[in-house]
């Protein structure tokens, strides 16, 4: 390719910016705009002799976050290191909430720089400052909120009780380990077995792999099967939920109910009542509600005859036929007659 023909091509380039349509990292066509805000963008007022983008529209890499840069101020990202209470509204703020903050060097620790944290709160707008301490390697709450108090028992958390500084004091002491010598070594002693058949203990149970995962895998196995054994129980009973085994408390549980005694009469009269009262609508009065009471009244009779006969109370005398009219049929009523 000509000179001439490069020249061409890179003046076309520079005179059509308003369509320009590059490529991006990954292959896809990137607008103008796009360019622009990833700083590939080179205008044509632009050379080398200029320096960079940035010295170029005379701002800085960070852009907002260096606006007080002057000041020596410099806008982060910061984290806050533990539960704290506002000052402002008295809410919570947990550990780990990020916030936009303002990070300024205020003091020196030896040669460690202290710096200071400011950020506003995001329930109420108040002002939280918080400086690092060097010394104990910790955040320190300058204004602004106070720090949630947690305490916890070592023996329920299960963790070590770290000894406290003038524990620590003590224990660089030369004479101090001298007279704690002895009784650190009598402990030692007597801890020593315990510790010995632990890691026999620890070394049997590990010592073969494979059947410690083959035995976990088959108690895994038997549960799914039990599990899915329950499930499918329960939805034969219609059951939207998992039963559990059946157990001897609730067994007695069971037993130890007791229902009302009434509760088959209840049932057998509103039996009685819906087979007695006609599937035709009536008209309501004290004469509907007079022929319901004579069929309830008619339907226990008959209940009690039939049970006294069932157990040998009474027997059969005679049958009487009685006839409705001509060419009707002939109903057979059983006559009881008490046995002497």
């Amino acid at each position: 390719m000509h000179m001439s023909h490069k020249v061409e091509i890179m003046q076309s380039m520079s005179t059509d910016l308003t369509g320009y349509q590059g490529v991006n990292a990954v292959g896809q066509p990137s607008t103008l705009a796009a360019a622009r805000a990833d700083n590939f963008y080179y205008p044509p007022e632009w050379s080398p002799k200029k320096g960079g983008l940035n010295k170029f529209h005379g701002q800085h890499a960070l852009r907002e976050r260096a606006r007080k840069l002057d000041q020596g101020i410099l806008i982060i990202r910061f984290e806050m290191p533990f539960n704290v209470w506002c000052g402002g509204c008295s809410s919570m703020i947990g550990k780990g909430v990020r916030f936009n903050a303002e990070k300024k060097q205020v003091g020196n620790y030896y040669s460690t720089k202290i710096w200071s944290f400011s950020m506003k709160s995001p329930c109420c707008q108040h002002e939280i400052v918080i400086h690092t301490d060097p010394k104990n390697t910790e955040y320190v709450i300058i204004s602004g909120a106070q720090r949630k108090t947690e305490d916890f028992d070592v023996e329920d958390a299960e963790t070590l009780l770290l000894p406290a500084d003038e524990e620590r004091d003590k224990l660089a002491d030369p004479m101090y380990k001298l007279e704690h010598q002895g009784e650190d070594i009598r402990k030692k002693k007597e801890e020593e077995p315990v510790l010995v058949r632990l890691q026999r203990l620890s070394d049997s149970r590990h010592s073969d792999d494979y059947s410690l995962n083959r035995t976990l895998r088959d108690r895994l196995r038997s549960q799914k099967k039990r599990v899915a054994d329950e499930k499918k129980s329960a939805r034969r009973m219609g059951l939207g939920v998992r039963l559990l085994p059946p157990s001897a408390e609730d067994a007695a549980a069971a037993a130890r109910v007791r229902f009302a005694s009434n509760f088959e009469k209840n049932r057998k009269d509103k039996r009685a009542a819906i087979k007695a009262a006609s599937i035709f609508p009536e008209p309501s009065g004290s004469a509907s509600k007079d022929k319901l009471d004579l069929a309830l009244k008619r339907r226990n009779i008959k209940a009690s005859a039939a049970s006294a006969l069932m157990a040998g109370r009474a027997k059969p005398s005679s049958w009487s036929r009685q006839s409705t009219g001509s060419g009707s049929a002939r109903t057979a009523v059983p006559i009881l007659a008490r046995r002497k």
